[in-house]
């Protein structure tokens, strides 16, 4: 081997080397995270006030049950919502600064554009800031550049945190009337449909129970005052209150309102068969 071979190895080598440094940069560890700007446990909070610029003030309450949005009446929240909420606790921000080194003003957080009130904890929430879009918030006399998750609590109607789920976890069903039949559960556990149907069997309503049991609503609106005369009543075993919900025609869409707590319920097109116990085709021969 030539000596200008030689060389030419050698140099390879000692650029791969040095390639492999710069790369992996041995000796020199990860960047410490930056701490959480509460060390508040998002399981010990049980009250959550929201005031926003723009939107009405949100009021939630935690009970054995669950979240409650407090409104005319309590309303399951979204625990979805709410975890996304309280996640703000132990969010580690991208950078911090003390308030006096800020033009609060410039930044959104005087005014706020939304308060928090978690249990006795307060913090607000600001603008984004133009270059990487990161929100500011603010907790006692530190101001955060964090990831923006909080949007939704700056614009967000009160129905957005309403709990998707058209019926409460283990309801236990015993009446259901449909517009075109009746399900009743006897006091021998069996349920009896009226008109009696004798292509249906036990299995065929048990799947319609359970349809019924695990709806979710791909979202929730203020209820606008446009159901139809199609209506719908349930009854819980634990509950003597009767349940009406009431269809609202809305083009490729299945809407059930319940007036009563001033929302309605907005499914696929396709849930109204789903939920009707009606056969697609059905739909198809009303064309």
């Amino acid at each position: 081997m030539s000596t200008r071979t030689l060389l030419n190895l050698i140099l390879a080598g000692v650029a791969l080397l040095l390639v492999l440094v710069v790369f992996y940069q041995p000796g020199l560890g990860p960047e410490p995270l930056a701490p959480p700007i509460t060390h508040i446990a998002a399981d010990s909070i049980d009250s959550i006030r929201v005031t926003r610029k723009e939107r009405t003030p949100l009021t939630f309450t935690k009970s054995a049950s669950g979240w409650q949005l407090v409104q005319k009446q309590d309303l399951h929240a979204s625990e979805f919502q709410l975890r996304a909420l309280l996640g703000i606790l132990g969010t580690r921000p991208e950078h911090s600064y003390p308030t006096s080194a800020l033009d609060l003003a410039s930044a959104g957080l005087e005014p706020p554009q939304a308060t928090l009130l978690l249990n006795d904890t307060l913090i607000y929430i600001g603008k984004t800031e133009p270059l990487e879009h990161k929100r500011y918030i603010q907790h006692e006399d530190t101001v955060y550049l964090v990831t923006d998750k909080y949007q939704h609590l700056i614009n967000a109607d009160w129905t957005n945190f309403v709990a998707r789920k058209l019926l409460p976890e283990n309801a236990g069903l015993t009446t259901l009337l449909l517009p075109d039949r009746s399900l009743t559960l006897g006091n021998d556990q069996q349920w009896q449909q009226s008109p009696d149907n004798p292509d249906a069997d036990n299995r065929d309503i048990q799947a319609l129970l359970t349809q019924w049991q695990a709806a979710n609503a791909r979202y929730i609106r203020r209820y606008d005052d446009t159901a139809t005369a199609e209506s719908i009543t349930l009854k819980y075993a634990n509950n003597t209150a009767t349940i009406t919900l009431h269809v609202v025609e809305q083009e490729g869409e299945f809407v059930l309102a319940r007036p009563d707590w001033g929302i309605q319920y907005h499914f696929p097109g396709n849930m109204r068969d789903v939920l009707l116990g009606l056969p697609a085709q059905e739909e198809d021969s009303k064309q």
